[in-house]
């Protein structure tokens, strides 16, 4: 079987993190929306289409998925920022038709000259596919970042199903456990009086990760392998990457992974992508003293969130110095500093310091020396195509 997973015309409405990355390579839970696809059709020969100042990056990332494929056969093609379920996919047998939700195409099923001929037309990040037959399906659509934070306790829930579970009950005199069955660790380190609590959902632990006490876990969470939990820290309703450190206070926050936000500080409905570094004391409001829905600047427009609860969204490689207070809907672009008394800006564009109530463009030398050398400290390098798409968003 043939599966086509790409990006639209809207993927910009992801920023900070689709900047930086397809709208498909975003964290919904313990994966990514394609890793989510991968698990239901492990057998399916599967491709991407993406826009073309991402394709390198995309190539790197996924070296054995073909990117923009040239040649083309008939297959389904699946929006790549769709929470996709079994029940769902197994309704999407219509030949030569396309899907829809709300208006919105989420999908198709098409043969090749029909692909070819949308393709041609400019493909998904330019256009429609023109095929009469439509029909209306029922799916998980994220448009937005607060979309795929509201979904942890769903995600969550159906990813319990598939994780893999080595906790040995002899150790739960250590732990103080509720609701202990819907606690799931994966060869992890928990130190003394840490409590897991998963009344309201559960709790998905995996390898590798440490956990200090004396801290608290409220499920629905997710934490990646090689994390690591700081003492005294509270985490709830959140979805930790791979080989994160966390302190403080975290409350329905998603982070992509590589990220550090060590200390002491509040951050709620929120959501990180990699390589971010949050100075002590960092914290960011997600609720309006008037108590009205938060609009948020998105892809160059501003978008009524219709929520109450909204924190910030960073990209990636962005750092806060100490102190640093975010506002609520407050959304810095990939790249950025921010060293500033009082709230900055709601809206930074990329690569830029916001220091002492100034914005200045970051000194891309210095920029790529310095992520260079953090990541080296994780084992990765900052590549070519890395260093290519920062010189394109820049300019």
């Amino acid at each position: 079987m043939n599966i086509y997973v790409y990006e639209d015309q809207n993927a910009l409405n992801l920023e900070p993190l689709s900047l930086t990355r397809p709208v498909f390579d975003i964290r919904i839970g313990s994966g990514t929306f394609l890793d989510r696809i991968q698990i239901l059709y492990p057998n399916a020969s599967i491709s991407v289409f993406v826009r073309e100042s991402i394709a390198d990056i995309t190539k790197q990332k996924y070296p054995n998925l073909e990117v923009n494929p040239k040649e083309i056969n008939g297959g389904l093609w699946l929006l790549g920022n769709v929470i996709w379920a079994k029940d769902t996919l197994s309704k999407l047998n219509s030949d030569s038709c396309v899907f829809f939700y709300k208006n919105q195409c989420i999908g198709a099923n098409l043969n090749s000259n029909q692909g070819k001929e949308w393709l041609d037309a400019g493909g998904p990040t330019q256009s429609l596919p023109q095929i009469k037959n439509k029909i209306d399906v029922d799916v998980t659509f994220c448009q937005f970042l607060w979309e795929i934070i509201h979904c942890i306790p769903n995600t969550i829930e159906y990813e319990m199903g598939t994780f893999n579970n080595t906790y040995d009950e002899k150790d739960g005199d250590r732990l103080s456990l509720v609701n202990p069955d819907r606690i799931l660790i994966n060869k992890a380190t928990i130190q003394p009086n840490v409590t897991i609590n998963a009344t309201y959902g559960p709790v998905l632990i995996d390898s590798g990760v440490e956990i200090y006490g004396p801290s608290y876990l409220e499920g629905p969470i997710y934490i990646g392998s090689d994390t690591i939990i700081k003492p005294l820290t509270q985490i709830k309703n959140s979805v930790i990457g791979p080989l994160c450190k966390v302190g403080g206070e975290v409350d329905s926050v998603i982070m992509q992974g590589y990220a550090n936000k060590v200390h002491d500080g509040y951050l709620g409905d929120a959501f990180l992508g990699e390589w971010v570094n949050l100075g002590a004391g960092t914290n960011n409001s997600n609720l309006k003293n008037n108590y009205t829905s938060v609009k948020v600047q998105i892809n160059g427009k501003s978008v009524d969130s219709d929520r109450l609860h909204i924190g910030c969204f960073i990209g990636d490689y962005v750092k806060t110095a100490i102190g640093t207070l975010l506002n609520t809907g407050t959304v810095i672009g990939p790249g950025s500093m921010i060293a500033s008394e009082g709230f900055p800006p709601k809206t930074i564009k990329p690569f830029t310091w916001f220091v002492k109530g100034k914005h200045k463009n970051v000194n891309i030398e210095k920029f790529i020396a310095t992520e260079t050398l953090v990541k080296k400290r994780r084992g990765q390098k900052f590549s070519k195509a890395e260093k290519e798409l920062v010189q394109k968003i820049i300019t």
